[in-house]
């Protein structure tokens, strides 16, 4: 007789491209405490993908189906449990992940409004899914026996006759006890896919930021995997993985503890023996800077910096918040700076209780000033299970809010033989009783030209002369924010859009939301790309395709900068001049572009200017006694890195949005030198040298 089968699944939307493009890492520890715990009785088949659970699906259906919630996936999940139960109603439906009020009543209100959720299993859910089904073996899987007698399971909701029973929350100490779902090879057909590895070395958080779902008070605790197994995963996954460069380490404080050293030494340690990762992504605790640099200078790769939200006091107290001291930022910072190919970001969010125009502003200069080459801005959720979302939270601060569709996550799914439309819906401030929607327009137009003309170091080079001559390159965003009348009319066509898409398709409800984006037109309309985007990253994407009109304007931005602060010399003028030149040829088509050469003639020894980290003063600093020809070019390593980061990012909704976003491009913008001491594989290649770009001739 064959096993009763358990389904576990961490869906992804798929019709716009992959919208969660990283492996099933979460639910796969529970697959494997459970396989572990309860594979005598039972068999177990894990899913990612919407098509591979609905061709399973088609054939049989388990007996028990389950599935993780988050924000991104939930309503996708939900439309799968409730099919699978209308087909068959003795299927037991198992939800569990971060996306659930903590608050009794409204996890009340969350499962009456969804009855086809059997079961939600909180905080981490290996302890309470084997708990649940040890309970529901002894009665013969039947969920409504169970539930009939009001069993308390370890963390575990669930309703009976609209009564909520509620068990006891535990977490698991010694986290070693769950197998591996590396090692034990659950993730291997993961490998390939085009997705980015995650891991874990660490669960829980010190912390208690009401933003986050991470903060509640039984998850304070930090446990940690013995760093053998970390070692053995990060081997195992090395030599796994096909044409990715990435690697994320979930943990929420990485860096922030002594161990963290001995797992960067084995990332270093594979780095050398595979080449990969290329790119390390992980959220670095902010109460050890100086460990935290320490960590830094053993990976490479490793995007740098500290999460702040908000630099404001009053904020930062209403959201239970406290940043690391603004020395140990710019220490931290700085050393991430000073690193070959560094990219450091920090983390601002705008509508934060008690966040206004001006403090968002003062936030963004902060970052900026302190030379931080990628802010990541992002609007304020109000996730379930967070305190800020709660209604004491929404009532002390006159929250208010709009609902909208998640960018990526919305489209029509073959689900038991029938199309379906689905749409993840997330709620956002869009005001407060400090914050006005206009002021929140405002702030976000100024997110936009940040996002394109600071980020990831896109125009280092000009930033760096800038601050030599005493002006903050914040002062130049704001000239081009405050300056539309500058703009080509294709600019001015991008950011009329990103207005428009700012502020339309924003709902009073989560109905109105959802009604309106599942009509079949509306829903072909986001699917195409007309509606519902990350409208910060598309419209960023759209920018950087014009690279000459928003050189031009960044240029003009700087050159009245310097003028209105009496710093404009003819020196600083002609320099300017062949630093716009220089920073198109090093920077246009640098995604597509990857096999063409560039040459041209400059009079400023640009090879000089770079070793000086770009920070000269043209007017003490000497011209060439004659002109020479530079030349511009991407090498194997370069052009090979672009193809797999193309790879992985255009299955995502926002393609090259996201591909700007989320790669480092100093890893990808040309690299020059004299056009005489070319390398020799680039020499193989000089045949393709073109002599024009956009019209303009150029030497070859």
């Amino acid at each position: 007789m064959s096993k009763p089968e358990i389904w576990f699944s961490d869906l992804t939307h798929t019709a716009q491209g992959i919208s969660a493009n990283t492996f099933p890492l979460g639910v796969s520890f529970v697959v494997s405490y459970a396989k572990q715990q309860l594979g005598d009785e039972f068999a177990f088949k894990l899913f990612k993908f919407p098509d591979y659970l609905n061709q399973a699906l088609v054939q049989q259906l388990p007996a028990v189906l389950c599935f993780s919630n988050y924000s991104w996936n939930f309503e996708l999940s939900y439309k799968f449990a409730t099919l699978a139960k209308l087909r068959d109603p003795s299927v037991v439906t198992v939800f569990g992940g971060p996306n659930f009020p903590s608050d009794p009543d409204e996890k009340v209100d969350f499962l009456r409004k969804r009855p086809n959720i059997d079961f939600y299993i909180e905080l981490e859910g290996e302890l309470g899914f084997v708990d649940l089904m040890t309970k529901l073996t002894d009665y013969g899987l039947d969920f409504k026996k169970l539930k009939n007698q009001r069993e308390q399971i370890l963390n575990t909701s669930y309703l009976d006759k609209d009564e909520l029973i509620i068990g006891a929350i535990e977490r698991i100490h010694d986290i070693n006890v769950i197998p591996s779902p590396y090692l034990t090879g659950l993730l291997d057909e993961y490998f390939d896919l085009p997705l980015v590895p995650m891991m874990e070395t660490t669960r829980g958080c010190p912390f208690r930021c009401t933003f986050c779902a991470d903060g509640i008070e039984s998850k304070n605790r930090v446990f940690r995997y013995d760093s053998q197994r970390t070692y053995d995963e990060l081997h195992y996954i090395a030599s796994k993985v096909k044409n990715i460069d990435e690697l994320i380490i979930t943990d929420l404080n990485f860096a922030m503890y002594k161990q963290d050293l001995d797992t960067a030494q084995s990332i270093a340690e594979i780095q050398k023996l595979y080449n990969y990762p290329t790119l390390f992504s992980a959220s670095a605790g902010k109460n050890m800077p100086k460990r935290t640099i320490e960590v830094s200078e053993i990976i490479q790769g490793w995007t740098l910096g500290a999460s702040i939200q908000s630099t404001d006091p009053q904020v930062l107290a209403d959201i239970r918040r406290s940043n690391i001291s603004s020395s140990a930022y710019r220490e931290l910072i700085d050393h991430g700076n000073s690193m070959p190919n560094s990219k450091t970001h920090s983390e601002i969010i705008l509508g934060l209780p008690g966040d206004t125009k001006e403090k968002h502003f003062e936030s963004l200069r902060f970052g900026i000033d302190n030379e931080v080459n990628s802010i990541r801005m992002f609007q304020a959720m109000l996730l379930e299970g967070t305190e800020m979302a709660n209604q004491d939270s929404r009532k002390k601060f006159g929250l208010v809010t709009k609902f909208r569709t998640i960018p990526g996550c919305i489209g029509f799914y073959d689900i038991l033989d029938e199309k379906h439309p689905v749409a993840e819906i997330e709620e956002i401030i869009v005001g407060s009783d400090t914050l006005t929607l206009d002021d929140y327009l405002e702030c976000r137009i100024l997110n936009l030209i940040v996002e394109t003309f600071h980020n990831n170091a896109i125009f280092e080079e000009v930033y760096a002369l800038i601050r030599t001559l005493g002006i903050s390159p914040f002062n130049c965003l704001l000239y081009i924010k405050d300056h539309p009348e500058k703009y080509s009319e294709r600019i001015h066509e991008i950011i009329k859009a990103f207005c428009h898409e700012t502020t339309n398709d924003l709902f009073d409800t989560f109905e109105e939301a959802n009604q309106y984006v599942l009509n079949s037109e509306a829903i072909n309309r986001y699917i195409g790309g007309e509606l519902g985007t990350n409208e910060l990253l598309l419209h960023r994407a759209l920018l950087f395709n014009e690279f000459e009109e928003i050189c031009k304007l960044l240029f003009n931005a700087i050159t009245e900068t310097l003028r209105n602060d009496n710093k404009l010399t003819s020196a600083i003028s002609a320099y300017l001049y062949e630093l716009e030149r220089f920073v198109i040829l090093r920077k246009k088509d640098s995604f597509e572009n990857t096999e063409s050469i560039f040459t041209s003639m400059f009079s400023y020894d640009f090879e000089a200017i770079r070793d000086a980290g770009y920070m000269i003063n043209p007017n003490d600093f000497p011209t060439l006694d004659s002109p020479e020809e530079f030349c511009f070019f991407q090498d194997e390593d370069q052009r090979q890195h672009i193809s797999n980061q193309v790879k992985i990012y255009s299955q995502t909704s926002i393609g090259l949005g996201k591909l700007i976003q989320r790669s480092n491009l100093k890893l990808v913008f040309r690299r020059f030198t004299r056009t005489k001491k070319v390398p020799d594989g680039v020499v193989s290649r000089s045949s393709m040298v073109k002599k024009a770009i956009s019209g303009r001739k150029v030497d070859a």
